[in-house]
Order: C-alpha cells, then sequence, then structure tokens
C-alpha cells in the first residue's frame, strides 16, 4: 500500500522531531492489526498534537514505501535520543506493536517449531506496568494474551484474559475477551463456564460482531448439558436475529446463511433428542410463530433422513402438514413425505401419500382455491408427475384386474374381479380427468383424454367414453390416436343405443333416439376427418342408413352418393348399400325417377339367374327379386303420378310395362289388374278383355281372381258377346264346384282344424291336401310341413320323420318352383337328421381294439360330414352356421377322443410316453381342421352374421387358441338390407 507522507510546513525542524513523525508514520499502519477483528482503537497518546499543520502531497508524486524494519529503527533511534518519560512510553507502544507484527510473520515464516513472541510478551508485560493508571491498560492486555496465545502459552493467554475481564468489565474488548474465555471452557469440556460466559456476551446490551456466535455457542453449551429446551430458546434467538421475519436462508447473505444453516441443523439434533416435531410444535405456540417455522421442520425431517430413519423422517413431514394444512410450505411437505417413502423402500405407502397430495393439493382441492397463482404454479411440477403416476397405476391394476385368471375361479371371485377391474378404470378416470383440467395444453393432455375415454369405457360410463374420445379426435386431431379414438367413440355409442333398445321407459326410449342420433353424426365425422382409414367406407355406410332411418333422407342421399363416387373404388356391396340407401331415400321424398334410377344401379351389381334356374342365393341384404319389386313399386308410384294428371292412357302404360319387367310379382300383379280396371274406364273393352283373361290365365288363384268373372260380365256385355257373359254368369253361379275353391277350402279347412285344436282332423286335412294338390307348389310345401309339426305335437315321430322327408324330397324336385321357403323348411328337416348323425358319432368310445373302434368312430364320421356338408349346399344361412360349428366340433370330438382313447395296459412308461406322442401326432391334424373350420364359420361375423351358432364358433375357438381368441371384441356391423 502507499503511506500517506504527511510533510511539515517549515523545515527548520530538528532530527528529533524528524525521527518522532517517522514513527508515528509506522504507527498509522499498524493501527488496524488486532487479533479477531477487535473494534477500532484511538492511539495511546496524543503524538499527532505534536505536528505542524499538514497538506496533501501531489497525487502525481508517488508516495514512497517504507520497509518495517527502517520503521522499526527509526523508532529506536528515536528512543535514543527520546529524554522525555512519556514520549519513550509511547516509542515503547509502537515498537511493541511492530516487534508483535514481525513475530506474527516470523511465525508464519518458519519452517520449524520455535518461540517467536518473547520479545513482544516482555514489552507488553513491561508496558502494562508503565501503563499504571492510564487508559488503554485494556488493549495491551488484550494484546498480551494474544501473544500468549499465538506463542502457544495457553494457560497464560487464559489468565490475561481473566485479568483483563476481572479489572475492566466495560472495555471494549471484554466482548471478545469473555468469547475467548468461553471458547477456552468448551474446549476444556467446562459446559457450564462456557454457558456462563457465552451468556454474558449474548446477552450484553451493546451489541458486539461476537453477539450472534456466543449465543449459538450458548446453545450449544446448554445442548451439551442436557438443557435441551434452554438450547432451544438460544437457537431461536440466532435465527430471529438472522432471519428478521424472513421465511427463507436464500435470502440472507452467505455468513449469515452459513450461520443459519449451522443453527438448523443443531436445533434438528436438538429436537430429535427432545420429542420430534410434536416438541416444535409445543416450543412455537401459535401467538409465538415465526416465519422461518417450517425450515425447523424441515430440517428435523431432512436430519432423520440423513440418518436413514425414514419413518421418523416423514413422520416429522406427515406432522407438518397435519398442523399446518394451509401453509404455503405444506405441499412441499407432502412431496417430501413421497420422497421419504420412495427412498425408504415403502411402496404400500408411496401410492396413498400421492393420492393425498393430489386430493389436497390438487385443482379440485379447497387449498388450489385459496392459494395466488404462485403457489399454484410451484405445485404443477408435483402434480404433473403424481396424477399421471396414479392414473396408470389405477389403468393397470384395472387391466390386471380383468386379465382372464390363469386358474379357474368361482363366480363369485370372476364378479369381484370385474368389480375390482370397474373400480380401478373409475379410478384412473378421476386422475386422466383432473390431469387434463390441469395441464389443458400439455403435450400428453390428447394421449391422457384418450386413456379417460379407454377408462370410461371399461368402467361403463359410456356417455363419458364417447365425449372424451370425440375430443381426441374431433378435437385434437391427434394423429396417433384420432382414428382409433373416433372409431371406439362409435362402438360405445352402439352400446349405448342397444342399452336404451326395446324398452318402455319414456326416458329411455328418448336417450334411444338421441343417442341414434348421436351414433349417426359422429359416423359421418369419422368419414369426414379419417377418410383414409380403412374402417371409413363401412362407417360412412352405417351412418348413410341411420340417417334414412332417422328420416335425414337428404343428408343420407350426400352421405350414400359419397361412397358411390369414393375412391379408391368400394367393393360391390357397399357400392350396393348406397345405391340402395339413396334408392329408398328418393323413394321416401317422392322422387319416384331417381329412386328407380338408384335400384336399377342395385340391380345391374346382381348376377341374373341363369334359364331355368333359380336366382342365386344372396347372403344378406335384398334378393334380386326383392329389388325388382322396388323398381316396380317406384313405376306404380310414377303411374299414380299420371293419374294424378289425369293421364290414364300414361297411367296403363306404366302399369303394363311393370308386368313385363317383374311378371308374378305381387306387384305386377296389382298393377296388370289395376290397368285392365282403367281400360275399361277408357272403354277400350277388348285390351281390357286380354289382361283379364291373361290374368286369369296366369294368376288363377289369386285373391284378385275372385273379381275377374265380374268384371268380364261387364266387357263381354259391351262387346255384346252375350255368350261368354253367360258362361262367366255360370262359373259365379256354381262357386262351390270350382276345384280351385275346393282346394283352397281344403287348405282352409286344415288351419281351422288346427286352430280350434282338434289335431287328428287338421292332420287328415293337411295330408289330403298335401297328397292331392301338388301346385301351387308353396302351399304345397307348407301343408307338408303343418304336418311335421302336428305329428310332432302328438308323439308320432316316426310319422313325423316321414314327413319331413317329403318335405326334402318335395323341395328337391320343384325345380323352377322351388321357394326360399321350401329351402328352409327342407334345411330345417335335414338339419335334424344331421344333429342324429353327430350324437352317433359322439357316442362311439374308442377303446381297444383301438383300430376297430376307430373304424366305427370313422364310418360314424362320414355320414355326419356327409350329411352336413349336403345341409350346408342348401344356402340356409341358419344352418349353414350350424352345420360347419357341428363339422369343426366333429374334429374337436375326434381329436379329444384320440387322446383320451384307452392305452393298452402292457406298456412300459418309455412305451406308453411314446404311444402318447403317436396319438398326440394323430390328433393334432384334426384339431388344426377344426379351428379352420371354427374360423371360417366366425368369419361370417364380419358379412354380419352373428348368430349363437357364430357364436359358439367364438367360444370354440377361445378354447383352441385362447391367446387369440379368448378376449371381448367389439365391431361395428352395417347391413344392406333392403328399406
Amino acid at each position: 500500500m502507499k503511506i500517506l507522507n504527511v510533510q511539515p510546513s517549515s523545515h527548520r525542524l530538528t532530527v528529533k522531531r524528524s525521527l518522532l513523525a517517522t514513527a508515528i508514520a509506522a504507527s498509522v499502519l499498524l493501527s488496524g492489526c488486532s487479533w479477531l477483528a477487535g473494534p477500532e482503537d484511538e492511539y495511546i497518546g496524543d503524538t499527532l498534537s505534536e505536528l505542524e499543520p499538514a497538506r496533501m502531497p501531489d497525487m502525481d508524486v508517488e508516495v514512497p514505501k517504507i520497509a518495517l524494519e527502517e520503521i522499526e529503527e527509526n523508532y529506536h533511534r528515536a528512543l535514543d535520543v527520546a529524554s522525555d518519560d512519556e514520549v519513550r512510553r509511547k516509542i515503547l507502544i509502537r515498537l511493541a506493536g511492530l516487534q508483535m507484527i514481525r513475530s506474527e510473520q516470523n511465525q508464519l515464516d518458519a519452517t520449524e517449531p520455535g518461540q517467536h513472541f518473547t520479545d513482544a510478551i516482555s514489552m507488553y508485560n513491561e508496558l502494562i506496568e508503565l501503563q499504571a493508571g492510564r487508559p488503554g491498560r485494556d488493549k495491551l492486555l488484550y494484546q498480551l494474551s494474544k501473544a500468549y496465545a499465538l506463542e502457544g502459552m495457553v494457560d497464560e493467554s487464559a489468565a490475561t484474559l481473566d485479568r483483563l475481564a476481572m479489572e475492566y468489565p466495560d472495555s471494549p474488548y471484554i466482548a471478545e475477551a469473555q468469547f475467548r474465555r468461553a471458547e477456552r471452557a468448551f474446549s476444556a469440556n467446562d459446559y457450564a463456564a462456557a454457558e456462563s460466559f457465552y451468556s454474558s456476551v449474548a446477552d450484553a446490551q451493546q451489541r458486539s460482531p461476537f453477539q450472534n456466535n456466543a449465543t449459538y455457542m450458548l446453545g450449544w453449551s446448554q445442548f451439551k448439558r442436557s438443557r435441551y429446551v434452554d438450547a432451544i430458546d438460544s437457537f431461536t434467538r440466532v435465527l430471529d436475529d438472522l432471519m428478521m421475519g424472513r421465511s427463507e436462508i436464500g435470502d440472507l447473505e452467505e455468513s449469515s446463511r452459513n450461520l443459519a444453516e449451522d443453527t438448523l441443523r443443531v436445533m434438528s439434533l436438538t429436537f430429535s433428542y427432545l420429542d420430534g416435531a410434536r416438541s416444535i410444535y409445543d416450543t412455537y405456540p401459535a401467538d409465538q410463530e415465526r416465519a422461518f417455522n417450517h425450515l425447523i421442520y424441515e430440517r428435523l425431517g431432512n436430519f432423520y433422513l440423513e440418518k436413514k430413519r425414514y419413518r421418523d423422517a416423514a413422520d416429522t413431514y406427515s406432522f407438518y402438514v397435519e398442523k399446518f394444512p394451509n401453509s404455503d410450505y405444506a405441499p412441499r411437505f407432502s412431496a417430501r413425505i413421497i420422497d421419504v417413502y420412495d427412498e425408504g423402500d415403502f411402496p404400500s405407502l408411496l401410492l396413498p401419500a400421492k393420492q393425498d397430495f393430489v386430493n389436497n393439493y390438487g385443482i379440485r382441492s379447497q387449498f388450489w382455491a385459496s392459494k395466488p397463482v404462485a403457489i399454484q404454479d410451484s405445485l404443477l411440477g408435483y402434480l404433473h408427475v403424481y396424477l399421471e403416476e396414479l392414473a396408470k397405476y389405477e389403468h393397470s391394476q384395472a387391466q390386471a384386474a380383468a386379465k382372464p385368471p390363469e386358474k379357474e375361479l368361482s363366480n363369485r371371485e370372476l364378479k369381484k374381479r370385474q368389480e375390482e377391474s370397474v373400480e380401478h378404470y373409475a379410478a384412473a378416470a378421476r386422475y386422466y380427468e383432473e390431469f387434463i383440467e390441469t395441464f389443458p395444453q400439455d403435450e400428453k393432455t390428447p394421449n391422457m383424454v384418450f386413456l379417460l375415454g379407454e377408462s370410461y369405457y371399461e368402467s361403463g360410463q359410456l356417455a363419458n367414453a364417447v365425449a372424451a374420445y370425440e375430443r381426441v379426435a374431433y378435437e385434437f386431431l391427434d394423429e396417433k390416436q384420432g382414428a382409433e379414438a373416433g372409431y371406439s367413440a362409435i362402438l360405445a355409442l352402439n352400446e349405448l343405443i342397444e342399452a336404451n333398445a326395446g324398452s318402455n321407459d319414456p326416458a329411455k326410449q328418448e336417450a334411444h333416439a338421441a343417442w341414434q342420433i348421436h351414433h349417426t353424426n359422429s359416423s359421418i365425422s369419422f368419414a369426414d376427418y379419417y377418410p383414409d382409414d380403412e374402417r371409413a367406407p363401412k362407417v360412412l355406410a352405417q351412418g348413410a342408413q341411420q340417417l334414412l332411418a332417422q328420416g335425414e333422407n337428404v343428408r343420407a342421399i350426400d352421405a350414400a352418393t359419397r361412397l358411390t363416387v369414393w375412391q379408391p373404388a368400394l367393393d360391390g356391396k357397399l357400392q350396393k348399400t348406397a345405391w340402395l340407401v339413396i334408392g329408398q331415400a328418393q323413394f321416401d321424398l317422392a322422387a319416384y325417377a331417381e329412386s328407380e334410377y338408384a335400384y336399377r344401379q342395385v340391380l345391374a351389381m346382381m348376377p341374373a339367374p341363369q334359364p331355368g334356374q333359380p336366382a342365386p342365393p344372396v347372403a344378406d341384404g335384398p334378393t334380386r327379386a326383392q329389388v325388382i319389386d322396388r323398381i316396380a313399386a317406384n313405376m306404380f308410384k310414377q303411374a299414380e303420378q299420371q293419374l294424378a294428371l289425369e293421364n290414364k292412357a300414361g297411367a296403363v302404360d306404366q302399369l303394363l310395362a311393370i308386368s313385363q319387367l317383374s311378371p308374378g310379382t305381387d306387384i305386377a300383379i296389382s298393377a296388370e289388374y289395376d290397368a285392365a280396371t282403367y281400360l275399361m274406364d277408357l272403354e277400350r273393352w277388348s285390351e281390357a278383355e286380354q289382361v283379364l283373361v291373361r290374368f286369369r290365365n296366369n294368376y288363377p288363384t289369386h285373391e284378385l281372381a275372385k273379381n275377374l268373372s265380374p268384371k268380364l260380365v261387364v266387357i263381354y256385355q259391351a262387346l255384346e258377346q252375350w255368350q261368354a257373359a253367360a258362361n262367366e254368369l255360370s262359373v259365379m253361379a256354381q262357386n262351390d264346384s270350382d276345384p280351385d275353391v275346393r282346394r283352397q277350402s281344403k287348405f282352409l279347412a286344415a288351419e281351422l282344424y288346427e286352430q280350434s285344436g282338434n289335431l287328428n282332423n287338421a292332420i287328415l286335412a293337411y295330408r289330403d291336401y298335401a297328397n292331392n294338390y301338388r301346385e301351387p307348389f308353396p302351399q304345397m310345401i307348407e301343408a307338408q310341413y303343418k304336418l311335421v309339426e302336428l305329428y310332432g305335437k302328438t308323439g308320432d315321430m316316426g310319422k313325423r320323420r316321414y314327413w319331413q322327408n317329403e318335405i326334402i324330397k318335395a323341395d328337391a324336385r320343384a325345380g323352377a318352383a322351388r321357394t326360399d321357403r321350401s329351402r328352409y323348411l327342407a334345411a330345417e328337416a335335414h338339419n335334424e337328421k344331421s344333429d342324429e348323425l353327430y350324437q352317433t358319432f359322439v357316442s362311439i368310445p374308442l377303446n381297444l381294439p383301438l383300430k376297430k373302434s376307430l373304424d366305427r368312430k370313422r364310418t360314424a364320421l362320414d355320414r355326419a360330414l356327409k350329411s352336413y356338408e349336403t345341409l350346408i349346399e342348401y344356402g340356409v344361412a341358419d344352418f349353414a352356421t350350424q352345420a360347419n360349428y357341428r363339422i369343426g366340433q366333429i374334429y374337436v370330438q375326434l381329436s379329444q377322443d384320440l387322446l383320451n382313447s384307452e392305452r393298452p395296459k402292457d406298456l412300459d412308461e418309455l412305451a406308453l410316453e411314446q404311444y402318447t406322442i403317436l396319438l398326440e401326432e394323430q390328433a393334432y391334424p384334426f384339431e388344426e381342421q377344426a379351428i379352420e373350420i371354427h374360423e371360417a364359420n366366425a368369419q361370417r361375423s364380419w358379412d354380419g352374421v352373428y348368430d349363437n351358432w357364430v357364436k359358439d364358433s367364438f367360444a370354440a375357438l377361445a378354447k383352441l387358441l385362447p391367446a387369440r381368441y379368448n378376449k371381448k371384441e367389439t365391431v361395428v356391423e352395417y347391413d344392406d338390407a333392403i328399406h
């Protein structure tokens, strides 16, 4: 450093004064040195008073540095020439200070132990005697004590401090002296003395730099004496002084922060010796709470945690949360509880702790509602983690409970597992809800909403599931799960519709209608938003059908029209469905020409029958004949429109065209009959006669034929053909002799006999009709079927079997007259025959000798298979699925019978094992064949066929291939039934 060079104003100073000035300058340099940062002191004496007024040197002139040796030498020279005792005393004081500095430096520079402060000690002892009765003697005692301490003369240093304390109790050095005395006593384990000394410093009215440290060490002294309550009081005083109303240590300067941390640490130790958190609460009653109270609880918990006393740590944090539930710091403590449980490996406590955190501080809690945004924001990090963890935990538990059990359970146990699964799904839903509500803009929210929908669905909250799925699909437009969510919404809506169907409850009826509308709109939205999804066309087709059913004809036409132009082009089935919807919707809108066009598009997609052959069977939807009926209906409606315009001639042309389009159909018959009537109105008698004669020839048994004779009488009279008219009148007069009348009477009699309960007469009448009236074929086949029913009721199973065989033969030889009804009745009869053969096969055991019993089994198998294959050829879906199921079960039964067959009794263990392996090899192909057949039967559900036999095939597959089929699946079905 640069020393300020004070120059005298006159150069006539004596050498003596110059030397004295040099010494004074040195004293200025050394005056800032003290033992322990004690208070600055005035110099002893008033040496500077002898100096003349000073002036500041030129700042551009460098102040020369004066070496310590030079200063000391100057003081010695001054001492040699000084004759005044007072001056000599003051010079000695300066020399003692310089010697002290030299001794400290020598001690620092020394490489080996030795004595360095002997001269300084000697000087201070001499000065203390010289200073008797003068001010400043306490400082000399202070410096002497320091010299002793540095020289390692601990007892002498302590004795000097004791002397200072006794002789100068009001000295500015007394605080440090007492502090040093306390430290020595503390080091010597004399905690009572240390407490006394520290107390004098801590309780002093005049503050000193040692006061906080003294209060801190006072607490330690009291702690060492097991005076824990007093120690806590002392430590509290330290924190009160340091914190000054603050709540966080981070707000303090570093030195104060370190002392505060140390104080909190020892307080944690002290409270651990008492009653832990309870002692903290008792120490600081509600009216004496500090802003930093939470730090004490926190450090105590941390202390326990460092000692791996996990339970004590968690209890401490829990105690704070219990006593201060509305504290801003309560969430932090709750989070620490979770961390402790995690670190201490308390899995059973971890989950409830997270649940409590969410319940106590989540967005739905009172705590959240009462806190400012800053506090709410501080909770988000925890809630983000815990809500997701809890939701996924509950979801996984629900899935585990819903998983098929590894062992067979009772119905009660299964019901309990199901209830547990639903409860866990409902709990997962609540956590997903709160996550979404808390973090609406989070990147995970779309996935959380989807999982929420899954949880809702599995817990039976279908309406909520729909809302969640549709948010993902149509609000978030989630790329990963949007399409799946949209489709899942449709599935859930299907269940809602089914749940409210067929009820007489007005509320359920209203809900059913509302869910149908919702389902329709959701289907349309799915096709709008996810047209590239492979399910979109079927969903749109279903939506179009539903719009039609709801009377939304215009929208139905729009949706169906989209399907007709869909790219890439759809399969024929969906195209046909679309045109059917358009046809029906246009018909309902009275746009009959447009409707006719749509139905003609459908007709063009259907294969035409070969001449002399029945129309190809249709798996589902309308038959070719039914479509033709729809076209004819539109033509009939257009004829009515012509009549409304009073254009009877145009109406006749339309009606006669119908009979050419679909001869023999009901609508064609009605059209032809009406055409004859309008021809009579137009007095076109010859044409009318031709139509009616043709009608009689073509439809002699038709109901309208009863009215032909009166009409022909009118026509013949108009044409003046009197003989013909007379003939018609004769026919009318002799009705009961008409063979057709007799035939109809006979059939009607049979029906009435049956209705009255006279089964014997009914059997006679039907038998007579069936034996004598082969035409028309449909009535004949019905007569045979009635005989099957009635013999079944009377228990005459032999005759019942006879007429079943007659139905089968009649249907087989019917040719072009064969009908869907006759095919169905024949298939039903054949089905019973096949089932008997199946039961015969099942009843044959595989006993030893295996070849013989296996041959019998195979013979029965072949007969049953052949019978079922014939049954399938009927093309009746109801029995085809049953036949396929039975065929599959035949192979399953054969496989099981092989595996369970009787083993030879003379086989050793190895031979028996090989024998069993051979049986398994023989049985395996039959099981594979059964799987293939059941899968084919199950796949009928894809085409909308899902009867009990398809379900049974699924059940069989669930046993044969449990990994693939033993799960519940829901599919969207559509149909293109004629509207």
